[in-house]
């Protein structure tokens, strides 16, 4: 049997046993119904759009309601209107807060303590509007006419980004992929940790090593648990897509295809990176409940990694400093797919970093696997590095 069959059998046997863990569907649902949640409920709980009650006391210009309305749908401002007789029972109206104003003569605004400044200005300006619009018909001036020599010019707003010819969403699109990489680098090289050491605490490991070489076994352990991680971010990937089409309000920042697929790459070479790292600190413990501590190393250098390329790629991502975090492979997949997203890395920097990322992947396969094979089999106390590398530990049991 080849070592290529072998490793596709424990993957194979790792997605399964897992497939039937209630624990991976229970995490599954879990993650689509925060993700699907941080997208809806802030829109329909944080709506733009407001209703406002407006009352109208005293002289008042048929236009003016109209006018009024007209202004606040262009600022999202539903006004609803209400009528009094009298300027004291509109008063009173405002002082039991049926409505939010009261206009008194189309001249005077009334509150009950501070003004709404949003609501302000669209009573002004529809106020001025209904006003210039009087003055012309009194002077014998076509109103149209003067309102188009009088109406305000349109400006357009652009944001401007930290690198030229990119925009505050593609930073934003950067920083998001960046932080879903190490969550999930995290997440399943986690699982590949905890992995390892059930299989030696269990014995289970002395039944497959009979059959298999160790780094065919640890290969075979990260490619499953990477397969089925790659599933579930894929389809909680799928479900934030429906849910943005879905609540159209939602603004979220364009990603191209491109992007999207070194995105992919990134994380494919990173998990096997890290996972090869978390197997082989996980045969050192003999429980566990040591697998977390003994693994704090691989832990820091992921955390640590991503810290400094977001402070490199946050703060300027053409830097000399921030080429070299991008090209650094335990630093690269948080790095690049973000340079990418920017697009400041010429078109020879991704690959130079794949191929970095490539080599140190061949030898911690080749580093792993000698770890792995001189402390899976080792009972008692935590081995420590030095110890399995030499391969001088010898089972206890």
């Amino acid at each position: 049997m080849t070592g290529l069959l072998q490793g596709w059998l424990v993957a194979r046997r790792e997605m399964l046993e897992r497939i039937r863990s209630k624990g991976l569907w229970a995490g599954t649902a879990i993650m689509l119904l925060v993700v699907v949640a941080s997208i809806v409920v802030p829109s329909v709980i944080a709506s733009d759009t407001v209703t406002r009650d407006v009352g109208f006391a005293g002289t008042v210009p048929s236009e003016l309601p109209a006018a009024i309305a007209d202004q606040g749908r262009a600022v999202d401002v539903t006004v609803r209107v209400h009528r009094y007789e009298e300027v004291a029972a509109g008063e009173e109206a405002v002082r039991d807060e049926d409505v939010d104003v009261l206009v008194v003569d189309a001249r005077r605004l009334l509150w009950r303590g501070e003004a709404d400044e949003r609501l302000r200005a669209v009573l002004s300006g529809a106020i001025q509007l209904v006003a210039v619009h009087e003055r012309a018909v009194a002077a014998g001036i076509d109103p149209d006419e003067l309102l188009a020599l009088v109406a305000p010019v349109p400006i357009e707003n652009e944001q401007l980004g930290i690198a030229a010819g990119r925009s505050p969403d593609d930073e934003a699109a950067a920083y998001v992929m960046s932080l879903l990489l190490l969550v999930a680098l995290a997440t399943y090289g986690q699982l590949v940790l905890t992995g390892v050491a059930q299989e030696k605490s269990s014995r289970v490991v002395e039944v497959l090593l009979a059959r298999m070489p160790a780094r065919n076994l640890l290969a075979g352990k990260v490619a499953g648990i990477g397969l089925l991680g790659f599933a579930q971010f894929a389809l909680t990937a799928l479900a934030a897509l429906i849910a943005t089409i879905v609540v159209d309000s939602v603004d979220t920042p364009a990603v191209s295809g491109a992007v999207l697929a070194w995105v992919v790459v990134w994380f494919v070479l990173g998990y096997v990176m890290y996972a090869m790292a978390y197997g082989a600190f996980g045969s050192l413990a003999s429980r566990t409940e040591d697998a977390s501590s003994v693994a704090a190393p691989a832990t820091t250098v992921l955390i640590v990694g991503y810290w400094a390329s977001l402070v490199a790629v946050g703060g300027d991502p053409e830097s000399g400093w921030s080429r070299l975090v991008s090209l650094f492979p335990a630093t690269a997949p948080y790095a690049m797919p973000g340079r990418i997203a920017l697009g400041v890395s010429t078109w020879w920097e991704p690959l130079v970093a794949v191929v970095l990322m490539l080599a140190v992947i061949a030898g911690l396969v080749v580093l792993a696997g000698r770890v792995y094979a001189g402390a899976i089999l080792h009972g008692g106390a935590t081995l420590k590095l030095r110890e399995a590398w030499r391969g001088t530990a010898n089972s206890t049991r």
